[in-house]
């Protein structure tokens, strides 16, 4: 059987626009700090230690025996984390929510998902999400995905930023938006047995991308994260799917954040030897980040964030 090149092509540009990425870097997320192998190891303890420092301190996981209140306060740990980062919120019934299937998966009364009962729950979201999408919001979801964006934005940078769109932070493969829109559309206009095609490469890129940041998470903040490989509260499912979606590895805390922003100003302008936008006013992830430009405020709406979860609470069924 034949399928539409463009379909095929199309699978980088939506699953990175909904949560997933075919092009993960083979070594893994770490792979975006990759130094000389003499280093590596130093690198990867510092960079624990920023995850440490970001999710591991600023987001305070309930335990088995938590009443029902201890755990509403931790999903309100990790809602302010996650808005304090992007801008994403978390409305008081999608918090409530979470709180009811965490307090009964931590009860025993739910079990906990698997890493790949999740990687199929994201994909399926996923191709539901891209059908629903209108044209603006393909638009969107493109201009989002150019990148960074202020008023004094030099004008390289703009030129740049006008012919392409970046698919993950760590990668330095990009697509035009043209071609970011057309791989949208060709994707909803598929048949059956081309979005069935879909759907599995989605699965398996979801589950590539899970599994690296459970990996990643655990080696760093074992106290949270530590049996994540073996199954998965709600909330820590919600935690990874908004890093896969933000491309976002929950490192460093609130202020330590603002000051690795400074940081990649002061490079960026060094680099170039041009002026650059100050952080100041803007958040590291999200719509129009700084450090890495999503659109979550579409992939992660109340709407789709509802339905993971209920689909996180059908799946954990004690049977």
């Amino acid at each position: 059987m034949k399928h539409n090149p463009l379909l095929r092509r199309a699978r980088l540009g939506a699953m990175s626009l909904l949560l997933i990425c075919a092009a993960v870097v083979s070594a893994g997320v770490l792979s975006a700090i990759a130094v000389q192998r003499n280093k590596i190891t130093e690198m990867k303890q510092q960079f624990r230690a920023r995850i440490r420092d970001g999710v591991g301190a600023e987001v305070h996981f309930a335990r088995q025996d938590d009443d029902h209140g201890s755990i509403q306060a931790s999903v309100d740990s990790a809602a302010q984390f996650i808005f304090k980062r992007s801008g994403l919120k978390l409305t008081e019934h999608t918090k409530k929510q979470l709180a009811g299937v965490e307090t009964r998966t931590l009860a025993g009364e739910q079990r906990r998902i698997t890493p790949e009962e999740l990687s199929d729950i994201l994909a399926v979201i996923a191709l539901e999400r891209i059908s629903g999408l209108r044209d603006t919001e393909i638009e969107y979801a493109a201009e989002i995905l150019r990148g960074f964006d202020a008023p004094d934005l030099p004008d390289s940078f703009r030129r740049s930023r006008q012919k392409r769109i970046k698919m993950r932070s760590s990668r330095t493969d990009n697509l035009s938006p043209d071609k970011f829109i057309a791989q949208v559309k060709a994707i909803q206009k598929a048949d059956e047995a081309s979005r069935e095609i879909f759907l599995g490469a989605a699965k398996s890129a979801a589950s590539v991308e899970i599994q690296n940041r459970i990996k990643l998470f655990a080696e760093a903040a074992p106290e949270q994260f530590g049996t994540a490989a073996n199954g998965l509260t709600p909330l820590q499912a919600l935690l990874l799917t908004y890093s896969v979606a933000s491309d976002d590895l929950l490192y460093d805390s609130t202020s330590n954040l603002k000051k690795s922003m400074k940081a990649r100003q002061d490079k960026i302008m060094k680099d170039t030897g041009e002026s650059y936008p100050s952080p100041a006013g803007h958040l590291a992830y999200g719509t129009n980040g700084y450090i890495f430009s999503t659109p979550l405020d579409l992939v992660l709406d109340e709407q789709t964030t509802d339905a993971l979860l209920s689909r996180i609470a059908e799946r954990s069924v004690n049977k």
